[in-house]
């Protein structure tokens, strides 16, 4: 293949995750500011993305794209509860926290997902972290608290979980840019931490589970996104949802149309960041990666202050580039360390391998925007960034 063709199947293949995640991002949130029905907009996600894994049976065996869905049995729920529980947890804290705060805001909401990384990391698999590691996560956090901090308490101000099913009015809770209240709703940063928090226990469960299924990501996706979605039946009528639903069909709340549209629209997207992330296995780098995620930063930033009118000042410019600076530097370095041929052999045990390590043919960026099950397309409820890259290794 010559170097013309491969620049060119990088390029197509950057280009389709990066629009599909920005899809996937900027639908939800328009969703969810017609209606207050997360959950059940969250649950139609994830069925959605299980009939699309079921479609893949009817593709050729011979192609890389063919899945066969496996077989239930007690010991498979069993062994897969766990990381569906941290999926399932993880996803609906990121939809809440993306109903809360603006789509340009949602990044920093959901900034320290790599400090949490990297100290579960340093916990769990007693990997001590370089110097810039810790720089990074420094830049990261400082990011975050840049704007934190100026950060008033208005939660009762969003009715986001008020039992009256009244749509928040998450221009007015964000109140940056003039309104004197802050980046945006407590409530909404302590969900985004929460959602931080769940990746990085995710990260850890995941390579337990991809264990049992001798390291089959299909199968990772089917379990997760099925058990999720059934998981999430019984939150949505002990939250009062279904009340909310018949409002929906009655035309009493909300736009119907609006949000049959936007389920459709990101259950399938979100199946199509899991091919995404298949291809991109095969085609990109870290190096190009780290530059795709900087780039769809920015135009998320973008997008959500032409779209939705957010408000773009100082504080939220500083936070966003301190985050995404430190981001990048941590890509950085742990693309050029992994390209490098190590200097002993390896004695540790490959249960005890970094959570965020690189190899030289998969990404293993925890990126947000790809969602909770990294690289197998599970995240489909908030695209964003997973189904985003392999589970860390």
């Amino acid at each position: 293949m010559s170097d013309d063709t491969s620049s060119w199947k990088v390029t197509a293949v950057v280009l389709f995750y990066m629009a599909v995640a920005l899809i996937m991002v900027m639908t939800n949130k328009w969703v969810l500011t017609t209606t207050s029905l997360p959950l059940t907009f969250l649950f139609l996600q994830l069925s959605i993305s299980v009939i699309c894994l079921c479609l893949l049976s009817l593709a050729p065996s011979s192609s890389r794209f063919h899945f066969r869905p496996p077989r239930w049995s007690l010991s498979s729920i069993i062994s897969m509860a766990p990381v569906c529980t941290a999926n399932v947890v993880g996803l609906v804290f990121n939809i809440l926290c993306l109903q809360l705060v603006d789509a340009s805001y949602f990044q920093v909401a959901r900034g320290l997902t790599l400090p949490f990384t990297v100290v579960l990391s340093a916990l769990y698999f007693s990997d001590k972290p370089s110097l810039p590691t810790i720089l990074s996560c420094g830049l990261v956090t400082w990011g975050f608290t840049y704007s934190f901090f100026s950060i008033s308490s208005i939660v009762t101000n969003t009715g986001i979980l008020a039992t009256t099913g009244a749509v928040p009015d998450t221009a007015a809770a964000a109140g940056g840019g003039g309104g004197g209240g802050g980046e945006a709703p407590m409530l909404g940063m302590i969900f985004g931490v929460g959602s931080g928090a769940l990746v990085a226990i995710h990260a850890v469960l995941v390579k337990g589970a991809l264990k049992t299924l001798d390291g089959r990501t299909m199968d990772l996706a089917w379990w997760s996104n099925l058990l999720s979605a059934i998981a999430l039946l019984p939150a949505i009528v002990i939250s009062g949802e279904i009340r909310g639903i018949a409002r929906l069909i009655q035309g009493t709340q909300g736009s119907l149309n609006a949000f049959i549209t936007g389920s459709g629209i990101t259950g399938i997207v979100g199946f199509l960041i899991c091919l995404a992330g298949l291809l991109s296995i095969k085609v990109t780098s870290p190096t190009t990666h780290m530059f795709s995620s900087a780039v769809r930063s920015v135009l998320q930033t973008v997008l959500g202050v032409y779209l939705f009118g957010d408000a773009l000042n100082a504080n939220r410019i500083v936070s966003i580039f301190l985050i995404l600076l430190g981001s990048t530097i941590y890509t950085y370095y742990k693309s050029r360390a992994n390209s490098s041929p190590p200097s002993r052999p390896l004695t540790h045990s490959p249960s005890k391998e970094p959570l965020l390590g690189y190899s030289s043919e998969k990404n293993r960026e925890n990126d947000p925007e790809k969602g909770l099950i990294n690289g197998t397309g599970t995240g489909t409820g908030l695209g964003l960034n997973g189904r985003r890259s392999p589970p860390p290794r």
